[in-house]
């Protein structure tokens, strides 16, 4: 997920390490900001956490990543709206599969952008999926400062909150 703000671009961790397997030319910057300071290991306890980009050709490269979902044109649609939205996706993704499907090895081989193609719309959906799931409450995801929570945000008050944090230290 990709959070673009008036002079930054935040991008999960998890994102990351998709983009960094694409055959994709990365920015310098891009890299050494995620990946420049010697092993770095993402898993479920960093995945969803953000790594910020501020340099114009960082912003406009993130920008252009279509896979990447968006929060912010996705936080305040109701779940019944993500449910379309993800059957969209779903119904590209299958299209993609069903012509790659009626293919030889051979021609499969020659089309591999449609192979790429069909991963980042899988990707995608559970990238929705995971925006679904904070909305819902069902994950947490700690969004840069600034950045406003989804209208349908699904959030413990009062009694439930304090026996919650209680219990989870």
């Amino acid at each position: 997920m990709k959070i673009i703000t008036d002079n930054a671009i935040y991008v999960q961790k998890n994102d990351m390490v998709y983009l960094n397997q694409l055959d994709l030319a990365i920015p310098t910057s891009i890299f050494m900001k995620v990946f420049g300071s010697g092993v770095v290991i993402i898993d479920d306890s960093n995945r969803y956490e953000f790594v910020k980009f501020d340099a114009p050709e960082e912003i406009e490269f993130i920008k252009g990543i279509d896979w990447m979902i968006d929060f912010n044109k996705v936080k305040d649609l109701s779940e019944e709206e993500m449910i379309t939205l993800g059957r969209s996706i779903a119904e590209e993704r299958n299209r993609v599969a069903h012509k790659l499907n009626s293919m030889t090895q051979e021609e499969i081989k020659e089309n591999m952008n449609m192979v790429s193609q069909y991963k980042l719309l899988d990707f995608k959906m559970y990238s929705l999926r995971d925006v679904l799931w904070f909305k819902q409450g069902k994950i947490k995801i700690e969004l840069p400062e600034g950045v406003t929570l989804p209208t349908y945000f699904k959030q413990e008050k009062g009694i439930k909150k304090i026996i919650k944090t209680m219990f989870n230290k």
